[in-house]
């Protein structure tokens, strides 16, 4: 077989490719934005709109600074490993973010929902010495941040919780 007629043998499987991989990011990319749900708020994300000079702001800030979405994710997932963690997550709960805080890496704890299972004397205790609180803990020390740092940051993570009213999820 000359080198000719070997490519155009590869030409179909060129053009099948290229069509499957443009009908892969219309899907996932472009569909999305017709999506109504994907377009509106819900009551979680209502809350976690924060106005751009409060702590939970500021703590957010603090938050991607250090990169605490590395190692810690925010949604809660439909399976049976997150059933403890509160309601599970869904587009409308995102709207306001941005950037996403998502994470890929669950090497530490998910943090959708942390601001129901501790308080601020717990957070302020595990940011200083996280393995006094976990020993074993991979989770590095946060004791060079500022006092302002800090409690902005523990503003932002009590604030990480469901709508007193879930209605519309």
């Amino acid at each position: 077989m000359s080198g000719q007629s070997k490519e155009r043998a590869m030409k179909p499987f060129v053009v099948g490719a290229s069509l499957l991989f443009f009908i892969g990011v219309v899907a996932t990319v472009i569909l999305p934005f017709y999506d109504e749900v994907m377009q509106r708020e819900n009551a979680n994300a209502k809350i976690k709109n924060y106005a751009i000079h409060s702590p939970e702001y500021r703590g957010r800030q603090v938050y991607i600074r250090e990169g605490c979405h590395v190692c810690h994710t925010q949604f809660v997932r439909p399976v049976k490993a997150d059933s403890s963690l509160g309601p599970v997550s869904v587009p409308e709960d995102y709207y306001h973010d941005y950037p996403h805080l998502l994470g890929t890496v669950r090497t530490g704890s998910d943090l959708t929902w942390v601001g129901t299972r501790w308080n601020e004397q717990w957070h302020r205790v595990h940011l200083r010495n996280p393995r006094q609180v976990f020993p074993g803990s991979t989770m590095p020390s946060y004791n060079y941040l500022s006092d302002q740092d800090t409690e902005d940051l523990i503003a932002y993570l009590m604030s990480l919780k469901p709508a007193p009213s879930t209605e519309g999820r």
